[in-house]
């Protein structure tokens, strides 16, 4: 077995072609691990920060905040992200420093809402939105060092494979999470399992941390016309291929953001499942993401990552409306897994989108710019209306002879964010074009590949190819 020791080698300085070339692939390979360990902070941290809120019986409109004002100051943390970046011009310091902020950020989120109990739930969106402003304040300088690491032709196939890797792990995380959370609550110390919680994401931050001190940084050396305001940015609307899509995508993350902070309240607290019915559940989507992600990166490669927006942005207005129409559990069980294979080709599409419009040194930049793009429209969209609405809805509805009732106004919320993603598709769609060449194919031709079983019949034979198999013997004839 090979010796892991050189993830955490010091990072060389190269100089020659050969030896720039060996550093982006080995800081390829380091992201790889690293991904994995950050997934940790991810399983054990980030995904059950809303279950502890709900833990803490947190109102709707403070969930609302928790889920959509973090996203807004992720944003403005993004902007400071990418000046410092331009400014200084070395990504991995910041990358460094702002991850190491994250990790520390794990303990008091824990420990003030316990020892100062009437401060609770503010607390958790305090340090919540600290720790998610700190994650967002790495995307503009990770991006920009990332996507000069990778080849142009290898970044659907590679940033595919990393998904996989981290949507895995994350998979793994969650359902021992969630394993480690029902056993203390079966003893009545659920107070303690969060705590597990949380001092494993935040360790595993910490590991993260010293994995990023050993990726190579190219030089980065941005000149003064490749500034532009966030004023610049929006005004080139109409002659910006790039810019309608960054508007476009924004809007359906803030038609998404309607209903994305309210599923697992509907999840804990009206339907009463437990938290291992909710791990299951959260796992499944994130296990058809690892099944279907480098799929998807590898359609983006071929034929263009329009076709893969384009495709998905069909499906995801469906989601909230199957949520809306049952509460089954296993029916919901397959709608979360149908959530997951829509996620999982928008999500990698749009970032890939970008690495193929932004020349790199406006990468960073324009990352932060779509950044408070994302969480304007999810402030006004979750945190406004979606908070507004969650309070308001009625739980009866007449529809001729037929009474229905909910049980709280949610369902009703989900279908009013089904609405406003088609509204958000119809603007996104049509309004921006491939950027660079591909395959032609249309997308519905994509989702019926899909539904053929390619991309599950692809992942059995990369998996039979990867098997130890015994090989035959070839006699020489005599």
């Amino acid at each position: 077995m090979k010796s892991l020791g050189w993830l955490f080698d010091k990072a060389p300085t190269p100089g020659s072609s050969e030896e720039i070339e060996a550093a982006r692939r080995r800081t390829m390979k380091v992201s790889m691990v690293e991904g994995s360990i950050w997934s940790l902070m991810s399983g054990f941290g980030e995904t059950y920060i809303m279950p502890f809120a709900v833990f803490l019986k947190a109102g709707n409109r403070a969930v609302a905040f928790l889920g959509t004002m973090p996203a807004l100051i992720g944003a403005i943390s993004q902007m400071a992200g990418a000046a410092l970046t331009d400014r200084v011009g070395r990504r991995r310091d910041w990358i460094v420093l702002f991850c190491l902020i994250q990790a520390l950020v794990y303990v008091p989120l824990f420990f003030i809402p316990r020892l100062f109990p009437q401060f609770d739930v503010l607390a958790v969106i305090v340090f919540a939105a600290l720790a998610i402003g700190a994650g967002n304040a790495v995307a503009p300088a990770w991006t920009s060092l990332m996507s000069e690491t990778v080849p142009p032709a290898e970044r659907g196939d590679y940033f595919g494979r990393r998904g996989r890797v981290v949507i895995l792990m994350v998979f793994m995380s969650t359902l021992a999470a969630g394993g480690i959370l029902s056993l203390y609550q079966r003893i009545g110390m659920v107070w303690a399992g969060f705590g597990v919680l949380f001092g494993v994401a935040f360790m595993a931050r910490l590991v993260s941390v010293q994995l990023l001190t050993r990726h190579y940084d190219p030089p980065y050396r941005p000149t003064p016309q490749d500034y532009f305001s966030f004023w610049d940015f929006l005004r080139r609307i109409r002659h910006s291929n790039f810019t309608r899509f960054a508007v476009g995508a924004a809007l359906m993350n803030g038609a998404i953001s309607v209903a994305s902070p309210f599923i697992t309240v509907f999840f804990l607290r009206d339907l009463k499942w437990s938290y291992a019915e909710f791990t299951i559940n959260a796992a499944a989507f994130q296990a058809v993401q690892f099944l279907l992600v480098r799929w998807w990166g590898r359609m983006g490669d071929r034929h263009g990552n329009r076709s893969v927006i384009v495709a998905t942005s069909c499906l995801l207005p469906l989601i909230p409306l199957l949520f809306a129409l049952t509460t089954n559990y296993w029916l919901l069980l397959l709608i979360q897994m149908f959530a997951g294979v829509a996620w999982s080709g928008f999500a990698i599409a749009t970032q890939n989108f970008t690495f193929d419009a932004v020349t790199p040194p406006k990468r960073a930049r324009v990352t932060a710019y779509m950044t408070i793009l994302n969480g304007a429209c999810t402030l006004l969209c979750g945190t406004l209306l979606g908070g507004w609405l969650a309070s308001r809805l009625p739980t009866h509805y007449r529809f001729g002879g037929w009474n229905i009732n909910l049980l709280s106004p949610l369902p009703a919320l989900f279908v009013v964010s089904a609405f406003l993603r088609v509204l958000a598709a119809l603007l996104l769609l049509p309004s921006f074009k491939e950027v660079r060449a591909a395959e032609p194919i249309h997308p519905a031709m994509l989702l019926l590949r899909l539904s053929g079983g390619e991309a599950i019949s692809g992942l059995l034979q990369e998996a039979v190819a990867r098997l130890p198999l015994p090989r035959r013997k070839v006699r020489a004839r005599e």
